[in-house]
């Protein structure tokens, strides 16, 4: 087993950078399993770090060191009446069923986060912040953390991969970028796409980082519509090669994170000509850059520049200029091209042919997802714990009122912090069936649904928090606004929220149509054989606090909503619009409809599970995500005008739900400090104005 042992006083600063005394005692940490680096992999990484040409000054902010102690010697600082004295739940219970697996090993990453390494660093260059990753990812892989993760090909393998990802990304999201792109984005590409034999041979060498790589799909004139991109692969059988040239400025590969500097291999996603017929777009193995740093032949890569956020990783743009590539570097689980340039494929159409070339796109937006909310997490856990501190106004001769205590601040914090675990809850559920690779078709419908959804509540909720600080959540110190810079990409990369949510209608819409035309509705569909008694519900009479007043709204709306859509269409291709055309036109209401399908087909996941849950027993935690799941429902009908405008949700019953969602603010308010506990976040991992805010700005202090 990899240890990470005693730290070398000579590797690394004894004092921070005021002259504080480290409190992180580098004792042996225990990674999850695999050997330490090779020599071999070892002097790559250590190469890769020096072409970085920087040496990494460790900007500590100030008092860093002195506020996370105070932090951790007085963790629970608020007196019973500010919050509930006796739990709603199980706190250690809630955070095992949010993080789902690996919770030990999680908690081993954390504390491997208190070394100076990790320490966090602001106002760095582009290239000490990139300096500043590449350290830190050689830190964890040294630990072995990923050795059998991905090539192992098992459910527990997927997991701890998650899990290690997922922790990264709560420290900085520059480093679980920069590691999802080299194991999950290129390693998964070679383990879903590449043979049995090729995935054997390479996979070794990619979690041992001995083969570092990146995943070139995105082109500067192509980014959401993939299916276009223009790089090509021609196969010569003469030479039983593939000749990779980039044929327009438009078709360089765009964005690809670790091109730049870092990636010696990249897997290039091209349109497969073999002969004088494409075949469409095929991923190959190509190498960008030898193991000593030079650029390989027919290679041209540039620096896409500084970013909004995370700019630890290198993107970078690559231009191949007949590059050739041998016949076995094409990953050919699906399809081949024999020596003789006869090409095959087990799809029988260019549609399933792309879609599996595509496949670990569905996995990185479900990990893309999932670091969303829980930058949510660390954003409401802040802002919350500041709220229960901080005082302003009150009555002329009384004490100044907590932040918290005021209806808005409650109505701007509470319910996102009840949709973040709504969507935990189900995200755990799709993560489940990805681990096991269940769903087919449905995977992609989902994982692209969920993707748009939480990555623009994950942001919505950030910049919420930043402002329900004050001027305290705009110093970098606090993180939430560099988390909320960083993160602001999630909704474009991995595919453009607006285009997944157009797919999920797509794809979903056929479906509808044949219910239509056969009168009867199957799948997801099949609860409107019974539209009848849907409509004839009578909300007024029902506890818009149950699940059950939830879904007859959120069913009403969806069910309208593809009606208008289906009508809509149909009308504009009689009246002589081609279907794109037609599609195109009624863009906002295909969106809506995806909208609408994802957060029935969310709330259905969040029933079933608290169904499951209550049959084991479990009733606090119920109880708990029952009040949770209320809120979130009731904000998502206060916050659509779409619930009214489709007949979904007579306006007395909006008003309804208005005032109830305030009553529910109020009602979850004495549990917050419970809720933002059980995400599990160290205090090493959060912010000083999440604890002693005056101690920490004291003139002592300076």
């Amino acid at each position: 087993m990899a240890r990470l042992s005693a730290v070398n006083p000579k590797e690394l600063p004894l004092h921070s950078a005021r002259g504080g005394p480290i409190f992180f005692q580098a004792h042996a940490l225990q990674a999850s399993s695999g050997p330490p680096l090779s020599a071999a992999n070892q002097t790559l990484f250590d190469r890769a770090a020096r072409e970085f040409s920087v040496t990494d000054t460790p900007r500590v902010p100030p008092n860093h060191l002195k506020w996370v102690q105070d932090a951790e010697n007085n963790p629970d600082q608020f007196p019973d009446g500010v919050v509930c004295a006796t739990p709603l739940f199980n706190i250690s219970v809630m955070r095992r069923l949010l993080d789902n697996n690996h919770i030990e090993l999680r908690d081993r990453l954390y504390q491997l986060f208190k070394h100076p390494d990790f320490h966090p660093r602001y106002g760095l260059s582009l290239a000490e912040e990139r300096a500043h990753v590449m350290k830190m990812w050689k830190r964890v892989a040294a630990l072995g953390f990923m050795q059998n993760s991905l090539s192992a090909g098992t459910v527990e393998g997927r997991q701890r991969y998650d899990a290690v990802i997922e922790s990264c990304g709560m420290l900085s999201h520059s480093l679980d970028i920069k590691m999802s792109v080299h194991y999950g984005l290129f390693g998964a590409t070679i383990k879903l796409m590449g043979d049995d034999e090729q995935a054997a041979r390479w996979m070794p060498l990619l979690e041992r980082c001995e083969m570092l790589g990146c995943f070139a799909l995105t082109e500067l004139g192509h980014g959401s519509n993939a299916r276009a991109v223009e790089t090509v692969a021609k196969y010569q059988p003469s030479s039983r090669t593939f000749i990779i040239y980039t044929p327009t400025d438009s078709a360089q590969k765009y964005w690809i994170g670790g091109a730049f500097q870092t990636a010696r291999w990249t897997v290039c996603f091209a349109q497969l000509t073999v002969g004088s017929v494409c075949h469409g777009v095929h991923p190959f193995l190509v190498r960008i850059r030898n193991d000593d740093g030079s650029v390989a032949k027919g290679i041209t890569l540039a620096d896409c520049g500084h970013k909004c956020g995370l700019n630890g990783v290198d993107n970078g743009r690559i231009w191949f200029d007949n590059v050739s590539v041998p016949l076995g570097h094409m990953l050919r689980r699906y399809s081949q091209v024999s020596p003789d340039g006869v090409y095959t494929s087990k799809f029988s159409s260019p549609d399933e042919r792309f879609g599996a070339s595509l496949a670990s796109l569905s996995g990185g937006r479900i990990s893309v997802a999932s670091g969303c909310l829980n930058q949510a997490k660390i954003g409401l856990t802040i802002a919350i714990r500041y709220a229960l501190s901080r005082r302003a106004f009150g009555p002329r001769d009384g004490e100044e009122v907590r932040l918290l205590d005021y209806q808005s601040h409650q109505y701007r914090l509470i319910p996102a912090l009840a949709t973040t675990y709504s969507m935990q809850i189900v995200l755990n559920d799709l993560h489940q069936k990805w681990h096991r690779q269940e769903l087919g078709k449905q995977l992609h419908v989902w994982s692209s649904g969920f993707k748009a959804l939480m990555t623009w509540h994950s942001l919505a909720t950030l910049q919420e928090a930043r402002e329900a600080c004050g001027g305290q959540g705009y110093k970098s110190e606090n993180r939430i606004g560099p988390i909320k810079n960083g993160h602001d990409v999630a909704v474009t990369y991995e595919g453009d929220n607006h285009i997944l949510l157009q797919a999920v209608t797509k794809t979903v819409l056929p479906e509808f149509i044949r219910g239509v035309r056969n009168g009867v509705f199957q799948g997801h569909f099949a609860y409107l054989n019974e539209r009848g008694a849907l409509q004839r519900a009578d909300l007024s009479v029902m506890d818009a606090r149950s699940l059950e007043y939830a879904e007859i709204v959120f069913r009403r709306r969806e069910g309208a909503v593809f009606a208008k859509l289906a009508k809509q269409l149909e009308k504009m291709r009689q009246s002589g619009m081609s279907a794109l055309e037609a599609f195109n036109n009624s863009a906002i209401v295909v969106e809506e409809a995806a909208r609408a399908h994802t957060e029935l087909i969310m709330l259905e996941l969040l029933q079933r599970r608290l169904k499951s849950l209550d049959a084991e027993g479990q009733h606090d935690i119920v109880h708990a995500l029952q009040m949770c799941a209320t809120l979130y429902t009731l904000k998502c009908m206060d916050s659509s005008t779409v619930f009214v405008r489709s007949g979904a949700l007579p306006a007395t019953e909006a008003d309804r739900v208005h005032n109830l969602l305030l009553s529910c603010c109020k009602e979850m308010r004495p549990y917050v400090l419970d809720f933002v506990k059980a995400f599990g976040i160290p205090a090493h991992l959060l912010a000083p104005i999440a604890f002693d805010y005056v101690g920490h700005n004291s003139r002592a202090r300076l």
